[in-house]
């Protein structure tokens, strides 16, 4: 619990202006590429969805989903820091933080299911990692448990 503690006002802290990518167009991919400063490649693509894979010096590792109409619908993260996450939530943010300020959350686990937004954030120092989804959007074929 002391370590959610620590890590729930860098939630906050980290909301700066949003760019934002859960629910943006591709272009977005490309603003949080720049912002977190990471190399980016199109790891998979289906016919349903396209996986855009951004990795940093550091080893964090951000993946944006997106759908055939070329809007992101998931991201994940994974690294030795907490990315921005008002950038990669950009106008779902509010939402999330909403469901955390509600107490939404397990241990050292936050989950938010607020309306069609599911976040689900753990970690410590040297070991964050992460998924954001809009339920609605998801493709076809395509489940929750696929955003790594």
């Amino acid at each position: 619990m002391k370590s959610f503690a620590i890590v729930l006002p860098i939630f906050f802290t980290l909301a700066g202006p949003a760019f934002g990518a859960l629910g943006a167009t591709e272009e977005s991919v490309s603003t949080d590429q720049a912002r977190f400063q990471a190399t980016r490649t199109v790891a998979t693509e289906h016919g349903s969805y396209k996986l855009h894979e951004m990795s940093r010096g550091d080893g964090s590792v951000i993946r944006e989903y997106l759908n055939s109409a070329g809007t992101v619908f998931a991201v994940s993260w994974k690294g030795p820091v907490l990315p921005d996450l008002s950038q990669l939530l950009g106008t779902q943010f509010a939402a999330f933080r909403k469901g955390v300020e509600a107490g939404a959350k397990r241990r050292r686990m936050s989950v938010v299911h607020e309306g069609d937004l599911v976040v689900e954030s753990s970690g410590h120092a040297r070991g964050f990692y992460g998924r954001a989804y809009l339920s609605s959007m998801l493709p076809a074929g395509f489940t929750e448990e696929m955003v790594q």
